[in-house]
This record gives structure tokens, C-alpha cells and sequence, in this order.
């Protein structure tokens, strides 16, 4: 578990890294602080949007890159892996009530992310916004779980070959750099 929190944050951080590193080529240096900041703000903006939208951004990599595929790439490559009518609504099943628990789950995590902004805006007591955050760091937990399930049973629905078939398309030949086992 701890390997797959510290794989996230890097993954979001190389992500940020990457953003701002372009930002500053481009930027003068009088300005690179503002086009750190930008870039940093532009990634969170596309975090939110994405969980408001009910996807991943990332959330499942852990998953996805250990086999464990995500129904939403699944049913992008349903020609691909030649599933069944019953596996392809299985699949659409599965990821329309996993969209529907991100969806809730997000709103909860962004209303909450916001509620710690405004307790610190009002200055509020340490222990107060020390609660705060740790309802915000659970909430995104529970919205990170929420992918993850969906991978686990996602992996339920497929055969070894059409696994296989899928590790490939994914990660191997895919146009990802690194391979899943």
C-alpha cells in the first residue's frame, strides 16, 4: 500500500515536474516563478476536472501496470481483446457503477478540499484543520479506492489470454516505456 501511495506522488509530481520544467524553458527567468506556479495550478485544474468527470487521473496505475486492467481501457480495446457480449456488459456495468462512486466520492473529496481552504482562510484552531485534512486525505483514499476495486474485479471479467492481449496493447507494445510483469 505504501509502495502504491509513494508510486502516486511521484507520478504526480513527474507529472507537475514535467509541466513546470516546459513552463521555465519558455519562460524568462524573472518569470519562471509565476510560470511554476502556473503550470502547478493547470495541473491541479486538470486533477479536478477529471475527478469531477468521475476518471482516475492516475488513481489506478498501480493497478493497471500490475495486470490489473481498468474497465474504461478495456472497453477501448474490446475489438483488440474480442470480448463476448456478456463480458462487454460486464465491463460496461462495471464501469458505469464505478463512474457513479467516483462521481459522489469526488464531489465529497473536492467539498472537503475546499472546507480545509476556507478553515484556514478563517484562521481556524490547528486542531481543527489538522481534522480537516486528514477528512480530505480519506476521502481521497476512498475515491483512489474506488478505481482500484474496479481494476480487481475488472481483471475478474477477462482470460489469461485476453490479459495478456491487454498487458501488451497497455504496456508493451501501447507506446508506454515501461512493461507491466
Amino acid at each position: 500500500m505504501r509502495k502504491a501511495r509513494a508510486a502516486v506522488v511521484l507520478l504526480a509530481f513527474g507529472m507537475w515536474a514535467a509541466g513546470v520544467i516546459g513552463a521555465q524553458e519558455h519562460a524568462p527567468s524573472a518569470g519562471r516563478a509565476s510560470a511554476t506556479q502556473g503550470a502547478h495550478h493547470e495541473f491541479l485544474q486538470q486533477e479536478r476536472a477529471a475527478i469531477e468527470r468521475g476518471e482516475g487521473f492516475g488513481m489506478a496505475l498501480a493497478a493497471d501496470r500490475a495486470g490489473y486492467p481498468g474497465p474504461k481501457h478495456i472497453l477501448e480495446l474490446k475489438e483488440q481483446l474480442k470480448l463476448t457480449a456478456e463480458q462487454q456488459a460486464a465491463v460496461e456495468k462495471l464501469f458505469a457503477e464505478m463512474k457513479a462512486k467516483a462521481i459522489a466520492r469526488g464531489k465529497e473529496f473536492l467539498a472537503a478540499e475546499e472546507q480545509l481552504e476556507k478553515f484556514f482562510a478563517e484562521g481556524k484552531p490547528e486542531a481543527e484543520l489538522r481534522e480537516e485534512s486528514y477528512r480530505v486525505a480519506t476521502l481521497r483514499a476512498e475515491l483512489r479506492w474506488v478505481h482500484l476495486a474496479a481494476h480487481l474485479e475488472a481483471k475478474k471479467l477477462l482470460t489469461a489470454e485476453q490479459l495478456m492481449t491487454y498487458r501488451h496493447l497497455r504496456w508493451v507494445g501501447g507506446g508506454h516505456t515501461h512493461s507491466a510483469p
